[in-house]
């Protein structure tokens, strides 16, 4: 059994459990640990096997000492928290250690279990001017999802490198500073000029209850080599896992719930649509189906055996 995995497990649960709780108004609790994947949750006389599994099987490196990092640094803080970062890589790790370390700090103090907030990193991007006439911007990464928005405020053409920046916020006034900073920035170019403009990329943090003594800082961001966007990856993977539940014989509970975390955006998501594609009949034997997207829950399919 892998420590580190039992323990960023079980965190997980600890999240659904506060989840159910605040939803269905009732008391869940960790009752035992069967393995690093799977654990007994109670809620009164009833029992359910819920099964943790991540979409992804490893994380990089550079992802697990910033995390280690993160703990031996930041002493004072309730409860765990999962942080869902972007896929970053090494370069932008080690050169922004101190940065990503203070963020993190200040961005979970106060926060009570259950509670859910977005922290503000700053991301530089590179913006340059091709034409005066136009209104375009051409952009790669996350930003290109509001590229209409961006682009309605410009005059010219312009190419923004944005491959560093993986996250957009969820609120629309925090999506708007970001459109005005760069359609500002856009004014100051002329032609075959180009700038540094600094946005902030925005990252889930969730607060979830935990033992005593048992808290920590988990880094939820799977290794650069494993895409979350392709379906074929994503539903041999289902396969797999819906394979491992339905082959997990238990006699002493009242249903199965399987929760699935992936580090990608609800609106990002092909696990969804992907589970649609799977033989309804490997599902019979699950009571529920949970999936986080970067730190927002969502039930995916339950049956009446949990009757809550």
């Amino acid at each position: 059994m892998t420590e580190n995995k039992l323990i960023n497990n079980e965190i997980y649960a600890h999240l659904i459990t506060d989840w159910l709780g605040a939803k269905f108004f009732k008391t869940f609790k960790i009752k035992e640990n069967r393995s690093e994947t799977n654990f007994i949750i109670a809620q009164r006389e009833k029992n359910f096997l819920l099964s943790v599994y991540p979409l992804w099987d490893d994380r990089d490196e550079h992802i697990i000492q910033i995390e280690n990092n993160i703990n031996q640094t930041i002493k004072e803080y309730e409860n765990s928290n999962i942080i869902w970062m972007p896929e970053k890589n090494k370069k932008f790790i080690d050169e922004n250690k101190n940065t990503i370390i203070e963020r993190i700090s200040k961005g979970i103090k106060g926060l009570k279990y259950g509670e859910y907030r977005e922290i503000r990193m700053p991301i530089e991007i590179t913006l340059s001017k091709t034409e005066d006439s136009g209104s375009y911007i051409a952009i790669n990464g996350a930003l290109s999802k509001i590229w209409t928005k961006i682009s309605a405020g410009v005059q010219g053409v312009f190419q923004l490198d944005g491959a560093n920046y993986g996250r957009l916020p969820s609120e629309l006034a925090e999506e708007k500073i970001i459109i005005d900073s760069i359609q500002e920035s856009s004014k100051l170019l002329n032609v075959g000029e180009a700038s540094f403009v600094t946005v902030d990329e925005y990252w889930p943090v969730n607060n979830v209850t935990c033992e005593e003594n048992k808290q920590k800082i988990i880094i939820s961001t799977p290794s650069l080599n494993i895409d979350l966007n392709s379906g074929p990856e994503i539903r041999k993977r289902l396969r797999v896992i819906l394979d491992e539940v339905n082959n997990n014989q238990e006699n002493d509970i009242d249903g199965k719930i399987l929760l699935l975390l992936n580090s990608k955006n609800k609106h990002d998501d092909v696990v969804i649509s992907s589970l649609k594609s799977i033989n309804p009949g490997i599902f019979k034997n699950i009571a529920m189906v949970l999936i986080v997207n970067a730190g927002i829950i969502s039930i995916i399919k339950k049956s009446d055996v949990i009757n809550l």
